[in-house]
C-alpha cells in the first residue's frame, strides 16, 4: 500500500476531518484577491508599456517625417499645395500645413532694400497617422525672397 492510501484511509478511519489542518474558506478567498489584484496591476503596466512603445515609435518616424515636409514647404513656400500624403513607405500618415505671413518691418535696418526685402511666413505644419489617430505639430518661421 503506497503512503498516500494509508494517509487517507487513516484521515477517514478516524471519524472524518476533525483534526485536520489546512486553509479556511476566507483565506483562500484573501489569497486569491491579492493574487488577482496583482495580475490586474501587472497587466496594465505592460499594456502602458505598449502604449508608449507606440507613441514612441510615432514620434520619431513624425519628427523625420516633419523635417521632410519642412523641407518641401520651403522649397516651394509660395505654392497654394499645403497638404499631403507621404510615399508607400509612411501609409497612413500625411501633413498639413498652414501659412501665415508674419508682420516685420524691416525698413528700419535695411532702408536701400526696402522694396526688394521678401516676408517672413510662420509654418504650422500637422503631421497625423490615421492609425492611432496621433498627430505631431511643429511651428517655425521661414524667409521667402520677393518675386
Amino acid at each position: 500500500m503506497s503512503p498516500m492510501t494509508t494517509a487517507y484511509n487513516r484521515l477517514w478511519d478516524d471519524g472524518g476531518c476533525q483534526g485536520q489542518t489546512g486553509f479556511t474558506l476566507i483565506e483562500v478567498i484573501v489569497a486569491m484577491t491579492i493574487i488577482a489584484t496583482v495580475m490586474v496591476a501587472l497587466f496594465r503596466m505592460q499594456s502602458g508599456t505598449i502604449n508608449l512603445a507606440g507613441a514612441d515609435d510615432f514620434q520619431t518616424t513624425a519628427r523625420y517625417l516633419a523635417a521632410k515636409a519642412l523641407a518641401q514647404i520651403e522649397l516651394s513656400i509660395n505654392d497654394p499645395e499645403l497638404k499631403g500624403e507621404f510615399d508607400q513607405t509612411f501609409k497612413g500618415y500625411a501633413w498639413h500645413c498652414e501659412l501665415t505671413d508674419v508682420n516685420a518691418n524691416f525698413s528700419d535696418i535695411m532702408p536701400d532694400l526696402t522694396d526688394k526685402i521678401g516676408t517672413l511666413k510662420k509654418i504650422d505644419l500637422t503631421i497625423t497617422r490615421e492609425q492611432g489617430g496621433r498627430s505631431y505639430h511643429v511651428e517655425t518661421i521661414s524667409y521667402a525672397s520677393a518675386s
